[in-house]
């Protein structure tokens, strides 16, 4: 009988089959690392606007220090100096209780914005890997369509699950 005939007389409509299915996994793979890459794009902007940020705080620390100690010798033996003495004061509190909080908020909101973008690069990698795994699976898959070749068939699935399997643990991250 020869192999073409082990393979069956529906085996080239079953395989098409199995690359239709194995089609549609690579397009939910795509769109999945699409939109990771967006979100790594996104979360890297926010955080440089965020970083931006935590530098002119941090400025407007160090002019407020810079201030209040120019105001205390500044200050020191004249007539005003009580009024120099309130308004370093003043800056200081503005330290303690404004810009210093800012500075903690800022520095955590960094920290998680980064920790986003790096989790969204992840799932990137695994949904490109997972590309590849099902793009080479389709092509496999296909040439043991026209070879007539059930081996082949079975090595495409089996490459194209590997794909599947990385884009369930890109989706589990």
């Amino acid at each position: 009988m020869g192999e073409e005939g082990d393979v069956g007389p529906h085996y080239g409509r079953n395989a098409a089959l199995v690359v239709a299915v194995m089609a549609a996994f690579l397009a939910v793979a795509t769109f999945l690392s699409n939109e990771a890459v967006k979100e790594v794009i996104t979360g890297e902007t926010h955080r440089a606007d965020t970083s931006a940020q935590l530098e002119n705080n941090l400025l407007k620390i160090d002019v407020a220090n810079g201030d209040a100690g120019l105001l205390r010798v500044l200050g020191a033996g004249s007539p005003q100096e009580h009024r120099a003495i309130a308004e370093a004061e003043q800056h200081e509190t503005r330290i303690d209780h404004e810009l210093k909080p800012t500075d903690a908020r800022l520095n955590a909101q960094t920290k998680t914005e980064e920790h986003e973008a790096d989790h969204a690069n992840t799932q990137h990698v695994d949904y490109e890997l997972a590309e590849v795994g099902l793009q080479v699976g389709i092509v496999i898959a296909s040439v043991s369509i026209i070879a007539r070749r059930r081996w082949l068939l079975g090595a495409g699935g089996s490459i194209a699950t590997a794909g599947v399997v990385l884009l369930l643990v890109g989706l589990a991250v």
